[in-house]
């Protein structure tokens, strides 16, 4: 069974969608496959709550929502549960969005990037992103100080390069802002703060 999936640009749209009354179509697409359903969004907005109305074929499911910031991400769990059926907890790619963390640069790739800038080499830190962030760093033999090269993404990759000099320490807090920055470009719109 092919599992379908909204877009980073769906989402984005059902952010702005979910404050409106009104009827939209949408895609969803299936994650191995060039396959898209269909389906219609007819959204009615009031003070307190929204409601949704998802037609799929000829199904319709409903659903009503307080109004909040993070509303498009529960509708979208909605729409895909709808389509996919029950997310099974045991399989870590079906967390749900409203859950979804991305860019948490974790303690231990705070250790690998350490180590990394101490030695040299590359790697690959995965936060929750589709595609991982990857680094490379080459030290400087003439002067304490390191070349870098990081980016994340294939078809639209966002890279870093920079050269810094320093200890160890002034090093790793320069390449670890740049790691977070790069992190918050990547963050897909739908899901940023």
């Amino acid at each position: 069974m092919n599992k379908y999936k909204l877009d980073n640009r769906t989402l984005t749209l059902l952010k702005a969608q979910v404050s409106l009354t009104e009827t939209f179509n949408h895609l969803l697409r299936a994650e191995a496959h060039r396959e898209a359903l269909t389906f219609r969004l007819k959204v009615e907005r009031r003070k307190a709550d929204t409601h949704f109305a998802v037609e799929l074929g000829n199904e319709r499911h409903t659903l009503t929502l307080t109004n909040s910031k993070k509303m498009h991400l529960k509708l979208a769990d909605f729409i895909e549960e709808i389509v996919n059926g029950p997310a099974n907890p045991g399989d870590p790619s079906s967390v749900p969005h409203a859950d979804r963390r991305y860019g948490v640069f974790e303690i231990e790739h705070k250790q690998r990037v350490f180590d990394l800038v101490q030695t040299g080499g590359a790697l690959s830190l995965d936060m929750g992103f589709e595609q991982p962030i990857n680094l490379a760093i080459h030290r400087n033999k003439t002067r304490p100080g390191i070349t870098t090269i990081m980016s994340i993404g294939v078809k639209k990759p966002f890279s870093k390069c920079f050269t810094v000099c320093g200890s160890d320490v002034e090093i790793y807090s320069m390449v670890a802002e740049s790691i977070t920055h790069l992190a918050a470009v990547a963050t897909p719109a739908a899901h940023a703060a």
